[in-house]
């Protein structure tokens, strides 16, 4: 907590070096009136969606294994705060750590985290799409708003492409491996194949559909818990409009430095200022606060649980450093 405040003294510093009219009261009374119990209520919404992320990929995962749900929930609260400690270069810690301690193979257990990550991106542009419906913006954001709606359809339509490559591999997998080993690569045909394990729950119209459902739930979800943040910081939101500002926040945190954050604050910030008329010092202050309420929680927990697992730091880097080989 002390390092989320030092930066985020750092960063208003900074601002005011820059803009010598900022409003300090305004800021913080920003940060004064709050409350508690709708920001409880966030918290534990976020913590509710890392279950939802751990019983689809427990449906992604059965054709592989059938790992327990709670050995899918820790794994993936630490395989988050993983990402929001060390940056997206730790991505890929979640199923590099289960491969160890499954011994499910590091390619089929990477698939389904692509696989993951594309339906993550289509209900990302449904639910950016709905909020665009519902919503009013100031007529001078309306150009701008466009330009987003674009660039939202293109990363739909890049997903929707890449999910259609990815049924087509699983089900014509043993042609491609059979090409591949002709043209003298066994060793890429042996990872084509088990990574295409890894893609079984596509080839199954009940495993899609469950997994499309749970995709629906957890951004739902995800919206709900924006919302009820927005209500905590005394912002009177309306569902739609929280629901657009968290698509901005998921887009932006593409971009961030690791455990400082950086495309979260610029995101919510922009979206404050540009089309809510939100000011800018409230608009800062809120920022600083959501960021450490959606990450600080999960990290917090991830680390009591190594703490009572006995699990250091030095063996989870090990264990998302150096996976097991391949086993089929």
């Amino acid at each position: 907590m002390f390092l989320f405040a030092a930066l985020g003294i750092g960063g208003i510093v900074a601002y005011r070096v820059v803009r010598v009219d900022f409003d300090w009261a305004l800021f913080f009374s920003s940060l004064s009136n709050l409350n508690p119990g709708w920001l409880v209520a966030s918290i534990i919404l976020s913590l509710g969606t890392y279950f939802i992320r751990a019983t689809r990929w427990r449906e992604l995962l059965a054709p592989l294994k059938r790992v327990p749900l709670a050995q899918l929930f820790w794994a993936t609260i630490v395989g988050f705060s993983a990402i929001y400690v060390l940056g997206r270069t730790a991505e890929l810690a979640r199923p590099l750590w289960l491969t160890r301690r499954e011994q499910i193979p590091t390619s089929a257990s990477i698939a389904t985290i692509i696989v993951e990550r594309f339906l993550d991106s289509l209900m990302l542009i449904a639910v950016f799409a709905w909020a665009l419906v519902v919503i009013e913006v100031p007529q001078g954001s309306i150009t701008l708003l466009s330009n987003l709606k674009r660039g939202g359809w293109m990363i739909g339509a890049t997903a929707a492409i890449a999910m259609l490559v990815l049924v087509a591999l699983r089900r014509h997998v043993d042609l491609i491996a059979r090409f591949i080993r002709h043209i003298r690569f066994p060793g890429i045909a042996k990872l084509v194949e088990t990574f295409a394990q890894g893609l079984s729950a596509l080839a199954r119209a009940r495993s899609l559909a469950v997994v499309m459902v749970h995709s629906a739930v957890l951004w739902i979800g995800m919206a709900l818990q924006s919302w009820f943040m927005f209500f905590g910081m005394d912002l009177d939101f309306s569902f739609g409009a929280a629901t657009l500002v968290m698509v901005a926040l998921a887009i932006g945190s593409i971009a961030q430095i690791p455990g400082i954050g950086g495309g979260f604050q610029v995101a919510w910030i922009f979206c404050m200022t540009t089309f809510f008329q939100i000011p800018v010092e409230q608009a800062t202050a809120t920022a600083l606060l959501a960021f450490v309420l959606s990450y600080a929680p999960t990290i917090v927990i991830a680390a009591l649980y190594m703490l009572a697992q006995g699990i250091s730091m030095r063996e989870f880097r090990t264990s998302i450093q150096s996976p097991r080989s391949e086993t089929v």
